[in-house]
């Protein structure tokens, strides 16, 4: 039985047939596979002679800690996370922070104390939900069954599918989620100018008998923490990306002693970079690895980071190793049994022999691991009650640039696309923030409200959007030029 890894709400259960994966019936796979699972094997493996000498050869002839470990997510299975004990027994320097979600959970565990995921008995259950800068039609598509026959209520900047299928849509204008959140606790007009809505009576007829959904567009902005904790105290069970870890034991959990903010990376104080799952250089914002620091990747494509690469490792594919996984979606966790064997290492392989080279001891069998880690069903809390604060935004009505995941690629894997969408125009320009300039080319798309400019995540436009500290947030005021 595999069990995919990629980073995505659903995770699907499958079985392999040549080149082929063919869905089942288990978990909440309901025989369906999404694009990237029925193409996979037409975006092939780097495959390239490796040697793990070298790579020993390398690690010692650096300082410990002015190694930077940066893993990404490209693979979410738990096991992936091994390499931290190596790293951290060396004493690495870990890059600490997220690209996705974590502005956004740093509100939420302040407000409630943890990301709860919401039981799927709790989503059957409900006869309305708000679905919140969330598109399940894309991008969490096994929850749609559970959608079925309810009462869904969905609020977003754009008309998105998930809109399509809604019951009622508010379209609200971008970064103004925390305002439209405070008018439904205070009930004060003034919050609610803000989002460019001149009521909401629906949704104030349902809210006190509704679950939320909440996704990503809640937080991609300096404040998203502060939404996130604003929508939380509105106290109605709601789910954003949930703790995976929650309820078991993850040996791979622990914070480093040796970290940096993965977008504060002091670069005077690093020489080697050693980048597992992640093409960095792409997918975070404004990332960029100076020319004179040595770079080794363990991954998986030869993409733009891999193409920088001194040593490039290749990892085994997800259906030749042994995993385990959970899920940021629901309760329920699979192991993954590999079905055939494939070119290059695994994470727990490349571990052992490491731990052999450098002579540390300490690490447990594959099986043992897989063994304290594995559930089949987690235990979830209940989030406490949340405090309303009335935090002040420096709000500003003006153009903003806006992205979203797309069903047919995934961080900067598979197929990307990397137009500009916008309401009015169609032809080429240059995109300008504060961090620098893109040339694009636009479509035309009149679900776009004016006011945005919308591309799809994964793509160069991550090179003209900011980020400080741990944590990446990717709306930023834009100026577009027409050409």
């Amino acid at each position: 039985m595999l069990v995919c890894p990629l980073d995505c709400w659903d995770i699907c259960v499958m079985d392999k047939k040549d080149n082929k994966f063919i869905p089942t019936n288990k978990g909440v796979t309901n025989n369906y596979l999404c694009y990237k699972l029925n193409n996979y094997f037409k975006f092939p493996k780097y495959n390239i002679e490796f040697n793990l000498g070298e790579v020993e050869k390398v690690l010692k002839s650096v300082e410990p800690k002015r190694i930077l470990f940066l893993k990404g997510s490209g693979n979410l299975g738990i096991m992936q996370n091994i390499t931290k004990l190596f790293f951290e027994k060396l004493g690495a320097t870990f890059a600490v922070g997220s690209s996705c979600d974590g502005k956004g959970e740093e509100g939420i565990i302040e407000a409630v104390g943890d990301t709860h995921i919401l039981p799927l008995k709790t989503i059957k259950e409900a006869k309305n939900i708000i679905i919140w800068g969330r598109n399940p039609y894309i991008t969490n598509t096994h929850l749609i069954p559970y959608l079925k026959n309810k009462n869904i209520i969905t609020i977003d900047v754009r008309y998105t599918d998930t809109a399509k299928h809604s019951n009622v849509f508010y379209q609200i204008k971008p970064n103004s989620d925390i305002f439209l959140a405070k008018y439904l606790i205070t009930k004060d007009k003034k919050f609610l100018k803000y989002t460019g809505l001149d009521k909401v009576d629906e949704l104030e007829k349902v809210l006190d008998e509704s679950i939320i959904l909440l996704g990503l567009g809640v937080a991609k902005n300096s404040y998203g923490d502060k939404t996130t904790h604003t929508i939380s105290a509105l106290n109605r069970p709601t789910a954003f990306l949930g703790n995976s870890g929650e309820g078991i034991y993850n040996p791979f959990s622990f914070t480093p002693k040796n970290s940096m903010p993965l977008f504060e990376i002091e670069w005077d104080k690093i020489d080697l970079v050693f980048i597992q799952g992640a093409n960095p250089l792409v997918s975070l914002p404004s990332f960029k690895i100076p020319k004179d620091k040595k770079v080794i990747v363990f991954g998986k494509y030869l993409d733009e980071t891999a193409k920088r690469a001194d040593i490039f490792i290749p990892t085994k594919d997800f259906y030749a190793k042994k995993d385990v996984r959970s899920s940021y979606f629901h309760e329920f966790m699979f192991i993954n049994e590999p079905t055939d064997d494939d070119f290059g290492i695994s994470e727990y392989e490349f571990t052992k022999e490491m731990y052999k080279r450098f002579n540390f001891e300490g690490l447990l069998s594959e099986d043992e691991y897989i063994r304290q880690i594995y559930k089949p069903v987690r235990e979830v809390s209940k989030a406490k009650k949340a405090k309303y604060i009335d935090f002040k935004i420096d709000y500003k009505d003006t153009t903003y640039l806006v992205t979203a995941k797309n069903k047919t690629s995934l961080n900067s894997q598979f197929k990307r696309d990397s137009f500009a969408y916008m309401y009015d125009y169609e032809g080429k320009a240059i995109l300008e923030t504060k961090v620098g300039y893109l040339e694009v080319e636009v479509k035309k798309d009149t679900t776009i409200p004016k006011g945005i400019v919308f591309m799809y995540a994964g793509s160069e436009v991550n090179k003209i959007i900011s980020s400080k500290g741990k944590n990446a947030t990717y709306s930023e005021e834009v100026i577009c030029k027409r050409l």
